[in-house]
């Protein structure tokens, strides 16, 4: 089964980023790295169910499926 991907080189590190909001399974997590800074999102591929809910979320086009 196909997993979420982020490329790290096409993420905005947004804080709101969309893409941990639509994942039913909570598997897209992002590092706190200041007040306001954030790290790229990572998809945790044991929680990932392939749904691909994540793809047409990003605003980026960053997340694909692998």
């Amino acid at each position: 089964m196909k997993k979420a991907y982020i490329n790290p080189n096409q993420c905005d590190r947004s804080p709101f980023c969309p893409v941990k909001k639509v994942c039913p399974v909570k598997a897209v997590v992002q590092d706190k790295k200041g007040l306001f800074s954030f790290g790229t999102a990572v998809v945790n591929k044991d929680k990932c169910i392939g749904c691909t809910k994540c793809i047409s979320a990003c605003p980026r086009g960053a997340v694909v499926m692998k």
